[in-house]
């Protein structure tokens, strides 16, 4: 900055006291009193007043006084007042809850909403007094006014199970559990009367506050209760694990809801306000500390119309056939994205929110068809000959047959002991390549095939194809099925099963197993996916119903999912496989012709998975109904599997495949 230098007359001139009068008027007079010159760097002069050093003085004068007679205000004149304020308020932070995303299927349908919903909390500071201790006088008071204003329209359970007797029998409870909690859920979803009736006795009920939340909707109720799950009160483990959550706080239970619950509930925000001993907030409003951010939106790659349609269609079947239940998966062979996963019965999972009653869930309990079984993930069921795909494809590929080996299929067959062993309902089909195996579904011809191999030798492939494992599917609460080896067999024997022989019989052990009866036990969706690996040519990929996250600001995030399991056999094994399940639809043998007239090209296997107790014909009196494939054939996009649990023969599930995909065909997502 250029250097100033004072005018030398200005630096001669001698001050004076300020004149009351001028004597001329001349502008030259005025100036020469009042002006003083100041020469920069460059030569030039500046004319500066000397009034304008006076100015700024008096402005600082002011400034200071004012600060000066504001600090006297506040320690003398208030200093009481805000010494007693001080002592009687307190600051109390508070969450701000995020807005949980919401959930939409593949074409943006809204499947869950957040709808407005009260909630009546208690604060636990206004209780504790200066030794730390809770004062249980204070706190019953405020409590047995609460509930008489409630009546029953209170949390008198838990997620744990806990049942409380009164308010603060809850309070006390959740408090001893946890001494760090602050506020605790006394009510849930109250309507407008009674939020203006706890608001008219604010001043008897100490640490009591409304606050204005959300809860979940479920739109569609029981037809996707199993793969949205619901959401629930938090519990000390939920707490434990999420660390964003708090008591009275919302978290995801099953299904999606619980899966992907951190993702879904977003960050709460804090806030800070005032509040006095009766822990009222006092005040003009909350200070944001940091604001809220909204959960993300899921998309789902279920279709909403493909998924009523076949939950329409199974639940049909399943009254009809008089079935205990039923189940049914499709699923995209190249992604392993789920178009549709039903479990039927189910239940309407928007009874869970808040908390749901006695009276309901002694209903869902009570239900014969087990409802609360999810049987498309968890249903641990005899997959019959539907099992055939899997040792054909694994015979080959170790090269125990080849596509033109055969076997005769006769009556009167027996093992080395003279134990019988037929086909189903005694049938015979003469001699038979392993396609022709596949479409008569001939129980001999894959008896033959074990007894020239070993059980031990054919485990390692049948885990490739996911047998005994879980998929990894997103939504909890997947059975892992039971893989039939000599080891499990023994296990069983000994542990859960002891009617079992703790001994593996070469060929009966062995050739029950193979035609997928035995200790052998797969998941529906276990079923499609191993199906889906055949059609797409070796790999096993994760089946999820995830598609993509969208945050509030719109970025998109897909859900990335690597395959379980690639190459799992080869092409040209696979492609001997496929053959044999497209001629059990559409070959002048095949016995699933019901399949046949779809609009499409399908390929399917069938199973009658016996169980229970035998007639005097030595006929087994339950039968599990599956039925499996994939199409179109020549270009596959879709596998299915669908069990009707005690539905009787395997073409009573066939039907309902038939008219599923006939609609599908129709409805254009077919092409």
């Amino acid at each position: 900055m250029p250097k100033l230098y004072f005018d030398e007359k200005v630096n001669k001139k001698v001050l004076h006291k300020p004149i009351n009068s001028w004597r001329g008027d001349s502008s030259v007079n005025l100036k020469s009193r009042f002006l003083t010159k100041i020469v920069n760097g460059n030569g030039e002069k500046i004319s500066l007043s000397a009034w304008n050093f006076i100015y700024a003085f008096v402005l600082f004068g002011l400034v200071f006084t004012v600060l000066v007679f504001s600090i006297a205000k506040l320690q003398i004149v208030d200093g009481e007042e805000m010494l007693a304020r001080s002592e009687r308020n307190k600051v109390r932070i508070t969450s701000v809850k995020a807005y949980r995303g919401v959930i939409f299927d593949s074409n943006g349908e809204k499947l869950v909403e957040n709808v407005p919903s009260m909630n009546v909390y208690v604060s636990i500071e206004p209780f504790i007094e200066e030794d730390g201790e809770l004062n249980n006088i204070k706190l019953q008071e405020s409590m047995d006014t609460l509930r008489g204003i409630l009546g029953e329209q209170w949390e008198s359970s838990d997620t744990e199970g806990n049942i409380y007797d009164s308010l603060s029998d809850r309070v006390f409870s959740i408090y001893k559990d946890s001494i760090y909690t602050s506020k605790i859920l006394l009510a849930r979803d109250i309507d407008n009367d009674m939020a203006i009736k706890i608001k008219s006795h604010e001043q008897e009920l100490l640490g009591v506050s409304i606050d204005n939340g959300s809860k979940r909707k479920y739109i569609y109720k029981d037809i996707f209760t199993h793969i949205l799950g619901y959401t629930g009160e938090t519990s000390a483990e939920d707490i434990k694990k999420y660390t964003n959550l708090s008591s009275g706080g919302i978290v995801g239970k099953l299904g999606v809801e619980r899966y992907y619950e951190e993702k879904l509930q977003g960050t709460h925000g804090k806030q800070a306000e005032e509040i006095d001993a009766f822990g009222r907030s006092v005040s003009a409003e909350p200070y944001m500390l940091s604001e809220p951010v909204s959960g993300q939106n899921l998309y789902l790659t279920v279709n909403k119309d493909v998924q009523q349609k076949l939950y329409e269609l199974l639940g049909e079947a399943v009254t009809k056939n008089s079935a205990a239940g039923g189940a049914a998966v499709i699923e995209d062979v190249n992604t392993g994205e789920i178009l549709a996963i039903v479990s039927y019965p189910s239940y309407d999972n928007n009874l869970f929110i808040g908390g749901i009653s006695q009276e309901d869930y002694s209903k869902i309990l009570n239900d014969k068809g087990n409802p609360l079984l999810d049987r498309a993930l968890s249903a641990q069921i005899p997959p019959g000959s539907t099992f055939k795909t899997i040792v054909a494809a694994a015979g080959l590929e170790a090269g125990v047959i080849t596509k033109n080996s055969t076997y005769i299929s006769r009556s009167g067959y027996t093992f080395s002991n003279g134990a019988p062993f037929q086909e189903f309902r005694n049938s015979s089909y003469g001699t038979l390549n392993v396609v022709g195996a596949l479409t008569v579904s001939s129980n001999i011809f894959f008896c033959e095939l074990i007894r020239d191999w070993r059980m031990q030798e054919l485990v390692p492939y049948l885990e490739a194809f996911g047998i005994g494992q879980y998929t990894g599917i997103d939504i909890p609460g997947e059975a892992p099925g039971r893989l039939p080896s000599p080891e499990n067999k023994i296990k069983l024997a000994n542990t859960t099963s002891p009617w079992l022989e703790p001994v593996w019989y070469p060929e009966g052990d062995s050739c029950n197993s193979v035609i997928g009866q035995g200790i052998t036990l797969t998941t529906p969706i276990q079923m499609s996916n191993w199906i889906a690996a055949i059609a797409n040519g070796g790999t096993l990929n994760t089946p999820h119903v995830a598609k993509k996250f969208v945050d509030e600001n719109g970025f998109e995030y897909p859900v990335e999912v690597e395959p379980i399991k690639r190459e799992i056999a080869s092409k040209s094994s696979l492609d001997i496989v496929k053959k044999g399940m497209w001629e059990t639809v559409n070959g002048s043998r095949g016995i699933v012709g019901s399949l046949s007239n779809t609009g499409t090209t399908v390929a399917a296997k069938t199973g009658t998975a016996e169980f229970g107790k035998q007639n005097s014909k030595g006929v087994y009196e339950d039968t599990h109904a599956w039925t499996t494939g994939f199409f179109p054939y020549e270009n596959p996009k879709y596998s299915f599997s669908l069990l009707l649990e005690d539905g009787g023969m395997s073409s009573n599930a066939s039907a309902v495949m038939r008219d599923m995909i006939s609609w599908m065909v129709q409805n254009g997502f077919v092409k």
